[in-house]
């Protein structure tokens, strides 16, 4: 054990070594003149040189397109292209400043500019035909609020404001009034879409099986399963009064922090819940899904990861964010997953290859 633990220490010792000495070459403005002049690695270092900039003006580009979102530039040219006169009188902006923002616009790819005319580009049209999509632009304007003071916030020195916009988070269901949950529920409803067709597209259905949805909220992802498996018969246990009508599913009133899992179901699936919470909360919910599985019985995980082999943009830095914003909640990797099922008695563990890892991951795992 020793003797494995001199050569980590001197591998590691090794490369402390060569990340030291390649950053002291790199960081040599002759060297750096150089690799900017010779045509193997000058685009690499004009590569670099764009990224930094990128990093830098990042939150620059999301104020952008909250802008275009929330003054309703998008919606005005969804039915045809503007003038800029015409979108500036439509969105309260003056003229000048219209143009400025629509320049910002095009070259983020949200709009286009031709013949003195504006028009809504491909990027702005995805944005207003994903379900969801425009009301979690509008939401982050609360993570933007939180980031003012990244210090502070990193430090944990100051309460978020994500971590009031999620007081369901603490286990406290029934402190919440209709306006709290409907305001949950809404959001997560409209967001819901693009998770739940990767999820559904990742994992085999079999006919007539019963299925429970935790934490299914007001039945969106409930409503694209039975859209596309009519024979599903799919029950919803979360919150009361975080549920829709709707015709497709059952709804079981429940909160998992106090109460037992509902019996009698073949698959139970955790769409976006885990990241919501820390592992103590998460082992607790699993072991009480094992518990209330037969033999052969299913759980499925769906949530957006952190990156497995190394650290990715979406999982590491925006939801991790995000997560660590909402105060008890928590991003983690799929193998972090997969071990707190295995912890909680599940086996035969799957993680599907990721359609759109940036959207969600799935899992899959079963009772023996």
């Amino acid at each position: 054990m020793a003797h494995r633990s001199s050569r980590f220490d001197l591998g590691t010792r090794l490369l402390s070594w060569w990340y030291n000495q390649k950053n002291k070459i790199i960081k040599n403005i002759h060297v750096q003149d150089f690799l900017a002049r010779f045509p193997i690695t000058s685009r690499i270092a004009r590569k670099e040189g764009e990224a930094i900039f990128q990093l830098m003006t990042g939150f620059v580009d999301t104020q952008i397109l909250f802008t275009f979102v929330k003054s309703g530039a998008l919606r005005h040219l969804e039915s045809g292209s503007l003038s800029i006169e015409e979108l500036s009188d439509k969105i309260g902006i003056d003229v000048k400043k219209t143009e400025i923002l629509c320049r910002a616009g095009y070259a983020l790819g949200l709009v286009r500019l031709k013949s003195k005319r504006i028009f809504l580009a491909r990027r702005g049209a995805l944005i207003l035909s994903l379900p969801g999509m425009m009301e979690l632009i509008d939401h982050h304007s609360i993570l933007y609020e939180d980031l003012l003071d990244p210090i502070s916030f990193f430090r944990g020195e100051k309460e978020t404001k994500l971590s009031k916009f999620w007081p369901y988070v603490f286990g406290k269901a029934k402190s919440l009034d209709s306006a709290d949950v409907s305001r949950y529920s809404d959001l997560m409803s409209k967001s819901q879409f693009m998770v739940a067709r990767d999820t559904i597209a990742s994992i085999k259905v079999s006919k007539g099986t019963k299925w429970l949805d935790v934490g299914g909220g007001s039945g969106a992802f409930a409503k694209e399963l039975v859209n596309k498996h009519p024979s599903i018969k799919i029950s919803v246990f979360d919150i009361p009064g975080s549920n829709a009508d709707n015709q497709s599913h059952k709804f079981i009133p429940g909160s998992f922090f106090t109460d037992k899992i509902p019996l009698g179901f073949d698959t139970v699936s955790c769409i976006r819940v885990l990241y919501d919470h820390d592992d103590q909360t998460v082992s607790d919910l699993l072991f009480k899904i094992h518990s209330s599985l037969s033999t052969g019985g299913r759980i499925i995980v769906s949530e957006p990861m952190l990156g497995e082999l190394s650290p990715n943009k979406w999982g590491d830095t925006y939801f991790a964010t995000y997560t660590y914003a909402m105060k008890t909640g928590k991003t983690r990797s799929p193998s972090q997953v997969s071990d707190l099922l295995e912890k909680n008695g599940f086996s035969r563990v799957k993680v599907f290859p990721s359609r759109r890892p940036f959207v969600t991951t799935v899992i899959e795992a079963y009772k023996n």
